[in-house]
């Protein structure tokens, strides 16, 4: 979210607590009609809504919540911003973010959700109340929209259909022979083999002058509001191409044999970002035909003085593995789900930056991997 949206999403929330504390008879419906008329709220299918926003006001007579929120197939059309249920309760109100990231399944007459055929909606305990170490509460609405804007409405979709009806999609989860798992583990000290060589710093001179060729128009494609479109867009500049599904978006050829797929990642300084990392069964499936490593390729962009920065990094960095979170409400019954960046990754901009592999602290997290 911009600092407006935030701004602006932080003063509805103020406001109705306001307004509850003085007017505690007041009901949903008050509020709501208060709310809107207040911040000029428009009303559509019973959720309350405005450019960088949406909001459905529910009830609970107790600390419980388990009402009937919203259809899925309403919650798609306001997906790509805030989502937010204000529960007004006898005493206080409470808030969470409710979009399709932080959903758990339908509950509700979902018998026939299929990716093709949304229906049903879901229930107030059907939204996690936690995510990433992150209570789902106001003070982390802004963290918790950086990690929903990397997923699209579809793989959410996909994930809601399996959780709810046991139809899994498509894809397999990675089950390893020996001598894949001996790929897999020996990963780490290929990566760290390939740190710091000629070979890989010219990979890093090669992305810097595509990026430096592109720059105008990866910094028109950063205005782009919509987290993923804009990733997306700057990322198709970068490698010439359109999305690509796999593990890496290019593929480098090392002297020694070795392969280097690289990843790349766009980060905006001004705006809290959560990119996603990678499918969790196609990386170990990488890794484990033993001749492959995987790097992130971070371009990022400050609009207000007009300048970006590179750094291409390993997946096994240091600084990366402390950012790196598995998403747990993401395996399915077919999958190890993926990963997201959450943490401060701000030091890998640093002109001093060193990229660092520790193989022992990369073979715990590999195991980690695997046995998932």
């Amino acid at each position: 979210m911009d600092g407006n949206r935030s701004h602006s999403i932080s003063e509805v929330i103020q406001f109705i607590q306001s307004l509850k504390e003085e007017n505690p008879r007041f009901a949903k419906d008050q509020i709501a009609s208060a709310t809107a008329t207040k911040f000029n709220l428009k009303l559509a299918r019973k959720v309350f809504h405005c450019t960088d926003f949406a909001i459905r006001f529910s009830s609970a007579k107790g600390s419980s919540f388990s009402n009937t929120v919203l259809s899925l197939s309403t919650l798609a059309l306001y997906d790509k911003g805030p989502f937010i249920v204000c529960i007004v309760k006898p005493n206080d109100v409470e808030f969470l973010l409710a979009n399709s990231s932080f959903l758990k399944k339908i509950s509700h007459s979902s018998h026939k959700l299929r990716v093709d055929n949304v229906k049903g909606s879901f229930l107030g305990h059907d939204i996690l109340r936690e995510v990433d170490g992150l209570k789902n509460v106001p003070e982390n609405f802004d963290k918790l929209f950086a990690i929903h804007g990397e997923f699209t409405w579809e793989e959410n979709l996909a994930r809601i259909v399996e959780a709810t009806t046991a139809i899994v999609p498509t894809g397999s989860r990675f089950a390893p022979s020996a001598a894949q798992v001996t790929n897999v583990l020996s990963s780490g000290n290929l990566a760290k083999r390939i740190s710091g060589s000629n070979d890989y710093a010219n990979i890093q001179r090669t992305l810097d002058k595509l990026v430096a060729d592109h720059r105008d128009a990866i910094m028109k494609a950063a205005e782009v509001n919509n987290i993923n479109q804009r990733g997306n867009s700057i990322e198709q500049i970068i490698t010439s191409s359109g999305n690509v599904h796999g593990v890496g978006d290019l593929s480098f050829a090392l002297p020694t044999k070795e392969r280097v797929l690289v990843d790349v990642k766009t980060k905006l300084l001004n705006l809290a970002s959560s990119p996603k990392g990678y499918n969790i069964d196609k990386f170990l499936t990488l890794l484990s035909a033993g001749n492959s490593a995987l790097s992130f390729f971070f371009v990022a962009i400050d609009l207000a003085k007009h300048s970006l920065s590179t750094r291409l990094v390993s997946v096994f960095d240091s600084t990366i593995l402390a950012a790196t979170r598995i998403q747990f409400h993401w395996a399915g019954r077919n999958s190890r789900g993926v990963t997201q960046l959450t943490g401060d990754l701000s030091s890998i901009f640093r002109a001093d930056f060193k990229e660092s592999i520790n193989t022992a602290e990369v073979d715990v997290y590999l195991k980690k991997l695997l046995d998932l």
